[in-house]
Formats: structure tokens, sequence, C-alpha cells
């Protein structure tokens, strides 16, 4: 049994996108996608077998290093790094929002900011309405701020 260029690029590219699934690297997929780019320039046009080989590499190589990165991000979305949790959590520090709840004199009340609600503790009496701004996050995990009055 004879094949046609076409047809072994598109059985190979798919092959290895199938074998994508089982080896879930994120490689497998872009020489797939080469050897499918490799059939259909084939078909159109009447080339060698070592331009194919050369085309399939250099589509291969190309959609690996242009893809990759933006599709894994797709696909696996992004990470959160200890480093850039804490930046996060310290750029609550020196943000503003309105106290929703009193807090009396070393007690405890809300603030919103940024649109949410959280607890909120004082050394000094806050009214209701007042704005405050954070000063601290004792316990590192937002789920209660340290206020003064502004």
């Amino acid at each position: 049994m004879h094949w046609s260029p076409p047809a072994l690029w598109s059985v190979i590219g798919l092959a290895l996108i199938a074998l994508e699934a089982a080896h879930p690297a994120f490689v497998l997929v872009f020489f797939g996608v080469g050897a499918l780019i490799t059939a259909l320039v084939s078909l159109v046009f009447d080339i060698s077998s070592s331009h194919q080989l050369v085309l399939f590499a250099v589509a291969s190589i190309v959609t690996l290093f242009s893809l990759r990165r933006w599709l894994k991000n797709v696909f696996y979305g992004h990470s959160r790094t200890a480093q850039r949790e804490f930046a996060e959590l310290q750029s609550f520090i020196g943000s503003e929002g309105e106290i929703t709840e009193a807090i009396a004199q070393n007690g405890e009340g809300r603030i919103k900011v940024r649109g949410s609600f959280y607890t909120a503790v004082s050394d000094l009496p806050i009214r209701s309405g007042e704005r405050a701004r954070i000063v601290e996050d004792p316990r590192g995990d937002h789920s209660v701020f340290k206020v003064v009055r502004i």
C-alpha cells in the first residue's frame, strides 16, 4: 500500500496530537500541527521529501516557540507565587475605605475597601461613615485590618 505524502503527514499529525493527551507536556501537539501544516502544503504544492521534512521542522519549531507560552496559560492558567501573593496582600496597606460598622476604642467594626467588606480594628473609636486608611494586616490573611481615621 502506497500512502500519499499529504495522507501520511495527516496521520502523523493526528497521532502526535492524540499522543499529547496521553503525555501532556504540551509539546507534541505543536509537532502534530507542524505535520498537519506539512500535509496541507504538500497537498497544494508538489514538494520533495527533503523539503517536506524541512517544512515540518520549521513549522513545528515556529508554532512551538510562538504559541506554547500563550496556549499553556490558556489551558493551565496562571500560577500564583508566594511572592506575588505577598505583594497583593501588602497592596492593601495604605488603601482607604469607608467604615460601615462603628469601631469602639480598641474594638472591632467593618470597613468597605475595593468593593468588599472586611473586619477592622482600631486603637481609637471611628464612627460609621467616616473614612479610614489600612495601616496593617495583623494576621496576614485579609481577615482583619488595623485602620486609622483620616
